[in-house]
């Protein structure tokens, strides 16, 4: 059995703009920041096969520079990055983009880290090493 659906009457075109804007809203972006390149990777695969679009990238510099260019509903970010602090990062984001939740990974373990990242104005504090469930619920 075949399901026929009438042809347009017109074809439908969208602008690059309006195609931009439907992209974003379909498939949302997030903008993952480590230096390890096996966790970028694995949080990469993670993320786009739950439907996200992903940018990694793995300096402090390339980081703003793509919270400065696009459009993301989240970042993920290391605290330990070879060319800087994450915090600091953090806090040009929320400088730049004040609603846009930042996510904080690392690998310190001590509760009065984690609440220095919070009150900073983290979204979140995720340990390394973190379950896979963990950055999902989350991004829920």
């Amino acid at each position: 059995m075949f399901l026929r659906f009438p042809a347009p009457s017109r074809p439908v075109f969208f602008s690059p703009e309006e195609t931009l804007m439907n992209l974003q809203t379909v498939f949302p972006a997030i903008l993952i920041v480590d230096d390890d390149p096996d966790i970028l990777t694995a949080l990469y695969d993670l993320l786009e096969h739950d439907g996200f679009r992903v940018i990694g990238v793995s300096t402090c510099r390339n980081a703003l520079a793509q919270v400065k260019t696009a459009d993301f509903v989240a970042v993920l970010i290391d605290i330990e990055l070879t060319d800087g602090d994450g915090l600091a990062v953090l806090e040009t984001i929320q400088a730049i983009a004040p609603s846009l939740p930042v996510i904080i990974f690392t690998d310190v373990t001590s509760q009065a880290y984690r609440a220095r990242s919070l009150s900073s104005g983290a979204f979140s504090c995720l340990i390394k090493p973190y379950d896979r469930d963990e950055p999902r619920a989350v991004l829920r």
